[in-house]
């Protein structure tokens, strides 16, 4: 049984199917069904506890960065074909953690994956190890060891991977974390961050960098776990909305959550739905989703 209950899912289900009109949208008390509409650039953050898997959809494109942990594969794909999705123009992998390459392998096997894209680094964990065997006979699969640009549909996307990883990879501390890829994707006028689990090492490369990190919308990095890196973090980021995948049993830490409301930042998170946000190029909205 997935970790968010059988009886919450099955309860979805039957929602869906009474409810869910193609293009119709259902709005009230912060929640909304139905699928987006064509025109609008959406992220889905599905509610998978602590772990992260997230739908980005603009027109016909369908990109997944992140696939959760090994048991939400079934109820990932049936999200998926819910949504008459059953080809990914991009698979990313943020880092080789259980919880963000957990199904990777069960989705190669069942999607039609154009392109795959992961940090340049190698994992130590049996869910990448199956991740790796799913793709032995891809022809496009790309290790990111330095930053690259590239536009699918009408997303901009930059992806930034570790810029001195052996500083990183050097330590007696778990480092997968600071490995993650960063994403940076734009639509319209409007900015999006991805941020993987990035931790104080990776913060402080980034922070020290070049780069205008501004952007309107975050997903928060470590599932909401407090870092003093954070407040630095969020003071160059300037987002508007952030995104935490956590769950119930294991939430974001107050501290970061007050840091967050001391900024004004508008807080959303996967313990009990998903967390779905719609951008026209202009505005964006956060709503929960059924």
């Amino acid at each position: 049984m997935n970790k968010n209950g059988l009886a919450r899912r099955s309860f979805i289900g039957i929602l869906g199917l009474i409810l869910l009109v193609p293009g119709f949208w259902i709005w009230g008390k912060g929640f909304f069904l139905s699928s987006p509409a064509e025109e609008y650039f959406t992220i889905t953050a599905f509610p998978i506890g602590k772990a992260d898997a997230l739908l980005l959809q603009e027109g016909r494109t369908a990109i997944l960065v992140d696939t959760g942990e090994k048991e939400d594969g079934p109820f990932l794909l049936q999200e998926l074909e819910k949504r008459g999705i059953g080809r990914l123009d991009l698979l990313m992998i943020t880092h080789f953690d259980k919880d963000h390459v957990g199904s990777a392998s069960f989705l190669m096997e069942n999607l039609n994956v154009e392109m795959v894209m992961m940090p340049d680094y190698e994992g130590d964990r049996t869910e990448y190890y199956a991740f790796l065997k799913s793709l032995e006979a891809h022809p496009d699969v790309r290790r990111i060891a330095e930053t690259v640009q590239f536009s699918i549909g009408r997303l901009d996307w930059t992806v930034y991977p570790a810029e001195a990883p052996g500083l990183i990879q050097d330590t007696a501390e778990e480092y997968d974390n600071d490995m993650s890829l960063v994403a940076d994707i734009s639509y319209g006028m409007k900015s999006f961050l991805l941020t993987g689990d990035i931790e104080k090492k990776r913060i402080a490369q980034m922070l020290s960098s070049d780069v205008d990190w501004k952007h309107d919308w975050i997903k928060m990095p470590h599932h909401g776990r407090y870092q003093k890196a954070l407040d630095e973090l969020m003071e160059q980021v300037e987002p508007s909305w952030a995104v935490i995948c956590c769950s119930e049993k294991k939430p974001a830490e107050d501290k970061t959550l007050k840091l967050l409301e001391k900024r004004q930042i508008s807080v959303w998170d996967t313990s009990k739905y998903s967390v779905v946000t719609m951008c026209d190029g202009e505005t964006i909205e956060v709503r929960y989703g059924l």
